[in-house]
């Protein structure tokens, strides 16, 4: 494992998933994880593998601590519901910048990520509507640095040539 061995799924269909071995946790496997910064609840929380959305791991009550913390826990994690960075998305720009630090923790301490997003990941996000475009510029290019370190799953028909080689 580790953090090179990760993947980016574009869009996230259920084919893509299973091609790489995961799945999506049932209802029944949702859980709260105690942090400092307040409780997180996830879609799943095996010994193995975290499964949580980028909602939930990039609101505003997250820290670089409560990352760390959970990465002494789970060797890989699978973060979905990653919006497209377009000014569309909703997201913020705190929550890019904790996306940012989500993804220096991960590299740092060499967990494998499996990032699913129902959009394409890496057009750049309209910041003439951010408060500080210039910072979110930089936030954005470190992001898509770090993303250009995995290997990208975009479709079914990706998927497919690319099965033989397994993700």
């Amino acid at each position: 494992m580790g953090f090179d061995r990760g993947l980016v799924i574009t869009p996230g269909t259920e084919r893509q998933l299973g091609a790489c071995g995961l799945f999506r946790p049932s209802p029944s496997q949702r859980d709260e994880l105690a942090l400092p910064a307040g409780a997180l609840s996830v879609k799943g929380a095996d010994p193995d593998m975290l499964w949580v959305s980028f909602a939930e791991l990039c609101s505003a009550d997250r820290t670089a601590a409560d990352y760390l913390l959970l990465a002494e826990r789970f060797p890989a994690w699978v973060v979905d519901g990653i919006p497209s960075p377009s000014a569309e998305s909703g997201a913020s720009a705190a929550d890019w910048q904790r996306f940012l630090a989500l993804l220096d923790v991960l590299h740092g301490q060499d967990i494998t990520p499996f990032l699913i997003a129902p959009g394409p990941l890496g057009r750049p996000l309209e910041v003439q509507q951010a408060s500080d475009p210039g910072e979110l510029a930089a936030v954005l290019s470190l992001i898509g640095g770090r993303l250009a370190m995995l290997r990208r799953i975009e479709s079914d028909e990706q998927l497919a040539d690319e099965q033989s080689a397994g993700c």
